[in-house]
């Protein structure tokens, strides 16, 4: 019932996350960008579509979108409705396209309670609902099989148990296993606990074979023990260490004594090192096999020699009989009608009169990605600031704006018949 009313009452449309404005990632959960003022009224409104129906009688989606489209023909609210109808069925306010006896209570208005504030043991909603739920237990039935067997809806409580000391095998059954007593007590509970747990709960007397295996487990578990530690000190001086292991200077390094010549430290090596020896204690440092390790800083043979970085210039260069080649092309091409200036409107007549007989012309352009173009074009048809012209070698069919085009140039024809 609460999450139902929060629902119901809520400004916030979880179907605008990722579909405003043709946004592909999905925004904020908690982001202003979910908030729709009307979404609140909208879902009353589909759901007391389907009320006004018969008890029992289904709707379905696209009759609700009818009746929502005869009532508001000047805005269609079809994706959100059926949004609106897949929320309320996932929550249970409709079922099998009807809304249910419970769902009615939920929009309706309370006529004694115009504040909202009926107790939970009065309102209408949780009286509904309470009396089609059965009533939760608190008992349960232990098998010789180790099988847990529970007669209906466990209650909070037990469900929470069972969820530590048995393995869930169905909704009604679970299973004590070495694994969930050994989980059970790794969350604290002693071997006692868990007898007073099953014997709490369990209908008649405990089979032996679940207190044979509590105890097992109880006798097994903890006979390992595994901590975290940095850093070790050992010595054949016990006097010494029992000396350091007092000394409160040395608090900050919580020292634990783990044999009568081994003390650890949650510290790292060298924090430990240094700690021990501004207390005027002369610790080495040694590696797994017992070893001493040597901390000496090693002097170069010879002086680093910095040698600086080269530089080279990055623009590219052309010279000599490239660069005399490149000037005789750029010489002898011929002067295209540019586009813009005084030149615009040679250049759209040389396209005006190539669209007639579809001449070959060459365009220079820049495409849509910023990049300049030129294409061997037949023009097709030249208006309102487009050309759409056909590309000889791909047969595709172009359209450019002419505020885009650099320059135009007829194709010349050889005595040969050859295009050039």
């Amino acid at each position: 019932a609460r999450l139902a009313k929060a629902w119901l009452d809520s400004t916030r449309d979880s179907r605008l996350a990722g579909n405003r404005a043709g946004r592909q990632r999905g925004a904020a959960v908690l982001s202003e960008s979910l908030v729709a003022r009307t979404a609140p009224r909208l879902r009353r409104e589909v759901l007391g579509l389907l009320a006004e129906a018969a008890p029992g009688t289904p709707v379905d989606d696209d009759t609700a979108m009818d009746i929502l489209a005869w009532r508001r023909p000047r805005r269609r609210v079809d994706d959100a409705a059926r949004a609106i109808l897949a929320q309320a069925s996932f929550l249970g306010v409709t079922a099998r396209d009807a809304i249910t006896g419970y769902g009615r209570l939920l929009i309706a208005e309370p006529a004694d309670d115009p504040l909202g504030i009926h107790a939970p043991d009065t309102e209408p909603l949780i009286a509904a609902l309470d009396d089609l739920l059965p009533p939760p237990v608190d008992e349960l039935v232990v098998q010789s099989d180790l099988t847990v067997i529970v007669p209906g809806q466990p209650s909070t409580l037990l469900a929470a148990e069972l969820s530590v000391v048995a393995d869930k095998e169905s909704v009604t059954v679970h299973r004590v296993t070495e694994a969930s007593l050994r989980r059970a007590m790794d969350a604290g509970y002693t071997a006692e606990d868990l007898r007073a747990v099953f014997a709490k709960r369990a209908r008649g007397d405990l089979p032996q074979t679940l207190t044979y295996l509590i105890d097992d487990v109880a006798r097994r578990h903890g006979g390992l023990r595994a901590g975290r530690a940095e850093a070790y000190l050992r010595s054949q001086d016990e006097t010494l260490l029992a000396q350091v292991l007092a000394d409160p200077r040395l608090t900050a390094a919580r020292l634990r004594r783990l044999a009568p010549t081994v003390l650890i430290s949650p510290l790292p090596l060298e924090d430990l090192l240094e700690a021990l020896r501004a207390r005027g204690h002369s610790p080495v440092a040694e590696d797994s096999s017992g070893a001493v390790v040597i901390a000496r800083a090693v002097d170069p043979r010879a002086p680093v020699v910095v040698r600086p970085e080269r530089t080279t210039d990055p623009t590219p260069r052309v010279d000599g009989a490239p660069l005399a080649a490149l000037v005789e092309t750029v010489r002898a091409a011929p002067i295209p009608a540019t586009i813009g200036g005084a030149g615009a409107q040679a250049a759209a007549e040389t396209l005006r009169d190539a669209v007639p007989d579809r001449a070959l012309v060459w365009v220079e352009y820049v495409d849509g990605r910023g990049d300049q173009v030129r294409r061997l074009l037949r023009p097709v048809s030249l208006g309102s600031g487009f050309l759409r012209a056909e590309d000889k070698r791909t047969d595709m069919l172009h359209t450019i704006a002419l505020s885009t085009i650099r320059s135009v140039t007829p194709v010349s024809v050889r005595s040969g018949g050859t295009e050039s």
